[in-house]
């Protein structure tokens, strides 16, 4: 029997069926292992930049190189998805590249294959080609097994892959260094192939057409909203002019602005932490990417959190909520003089640190033009890695501005620069007219 209607955000989770949950689970284990294979390098920092002898702008020069690519490719595989099929079919274009570039991250474990600084880069290059070509196909893929009602929790659920990845790589260093050595460090690039490999097999049998119009069926008779029609995929695919239609929207442009400058504080800060641990409070290495990672703890929590009030609130208060958080967050850093205070502030900022990236999916979602869903979630991952690859170019930058490795006011200067970025994402939100927000909120 057909429930009443249900309004946005109120769906009970028991009603969501099965196929939206698995689904939700195998995306969010592709998050998960995407996070921890970007994140390592940044625990990596301190080992990496004593294996090769860099200095603090060489570091930041490699390190945005190898973050800048993760954005040259997202726009134009998210729109090869959504021509391929949207729904179920978007997993025939999801296994083989997530298996793809975890076997390249894989390669980067070998030190006969990786052992020139040179190769280093150029496999990392490789990886993140591929990993910022999968990160919308994979947000995509989320929503279209989800309810409309509920898109903002499911899309808060998935990105908690990202903090638990990201803790994760901190710890599985930590193990590394401890168990192998310093001198060994390049072991831990296997660990994405060896998790990737089942999770995408099972992924190729599951997700068909079958399974979702059973799911859709399940989704309509509890009274919410299917994400797409499966009977109108050609619509999606054959969709023109999706890339013009993006640019001229300005709700996906002010969004990916914010998207920009957030990164610049979220990578910012994972490039810092492990570098001002090791370099300011004397932690060892090993020490150093563990403490490094403390904001995850609460990260998992606020992505949650978040984009579930912002079903209720509007993707845009919601924005500039954790916009404010976050200013607030990472500019205390700069008043850190103990490591109690410095463990608070992590919890702290974790809050919100990872909260806000399924708000910005969800809202370029609501508002991307018509077939062009995949192509609106490019635009904010491509805004979002090239705010990830100006981040470490910056505060490499202003480390060596402030005297160097082994001087505060370095990392001070990136503190304060962070906190600035945050509230010019606020300042953007604020020329999307408000009416106009809620209004397409209540037509998705």
């Amino acid at each position: 029997m057909k429930h009443n209607r249900i309004s946005r955000g109120s769906a009970p989770l028991s009603l969501i069926p099965k196929g939206s949950w698995v689904a939700l689970g195998v995306t969010w284990i592709i998050w998960a292992i995407n996070a921890f294979d970007r994140e390592v390098i940044l625990r990596l920092g301190p080992v990496i930049s004593h294996h090769f002898k860099l200095s603090p702008e060489q570091w930041g020069t490699i390190t945005a190189i190898i973050m800048f690519s993760l954005a040259i490719l997202p726009i134009a595989a998210s729109r090869m998805s959504d021509k391929h099929g949207v729904g179920w079919k978007r997993a025939a274009f999801q296994v083989p590249l997530v298996i793809g570039y975890n076997l390249i991250s894989a390669f980067t474990g070998i030190k006969a294959i990786a052992h020139s600084l040179t190769v280093f880069i150029a496999l990392r290059i490789g990886v993140n080609l591929g990993a910022g070509a999968g990160e919308p196909i994979g947000i995509s893929n989320t929503t279209e097994w989800w309810p409309k009602e509920r898109r903002g929790f499911a899309l808060g659920v998935h990105h908690t892959g990202y903090p638990i990845g990201a803790l994760f790589s901190g710890l599985a260093v930590a193990w590394i260094l401890k168990t192998f050595g310093d001198e060994n460090w390049m072991y831990v690039f296997f660990i994405g192939l060896i998790v990737s490999v089942p999770v995408m097999l099972f992924w190729h049998w599951y997700s068909t057409r079958d399974r979702i119009v059973a799911t859709y069926k399940e989704i309509e008779a509890n009274g919410m909203t299917v994400p797409i029609d499966p009977e109108q995929e050609a619509i999606h695919a054959d969709a023109e002019g999706a890339v013009g239609k993006c640019l001229r929207n300005s709700i996906v442009m002010l969004t990916s602005g914010t998207t920009m400058l957030t990164q610049i504080v979220y990578m910012g800060i994972n490039y810092v932490l492990p570098l001002y641990l090791a370099n300011i409070m004397g932690l060892d290495f090993s020490r150093a990417a563990a403490y490094s990672i403390v904001f995850t703890i609460t990260g998992a929590l606020g992505q949650i959190f978040w984009p579930s009030l912002s079903d209720y609130l509007g993707r845009r208060t919601t924005i500039v909520l954790c916009g404010i958080w976050m200013a607030v967050g990472v500019g205390g850093f700069y008043f850190v003089r103990s490591m109690a205070f410095y463990i608070f502030l992590q919890l702290f900022f974790g809050l919100v640190a990872n909260a806000v990236w399924p708000v910005y999916y969800a809202a370029a979602t609501d508002n991307a033009p018509d077939g062009a869903h995949g192509t609106a979630n490019g635009f904010i991952t491509t805004a979002m890695f090239i705010g990830g690859g100006l981040a470490p170019l910056l505060m490499g930058w202003l480390i060596a501005l402030g005297g160097g490795w082994e001087v505060a006011a370095g990392y001070n200067f990136t503190f304060l620069f962070m906190a600035a970025c945050a509230i010019l994402g606020v300042l953007l939100q604020l020329f999307i007219p408000k009416g106009v927000l809620e209004s397409r909120h209540q037509d998705a």
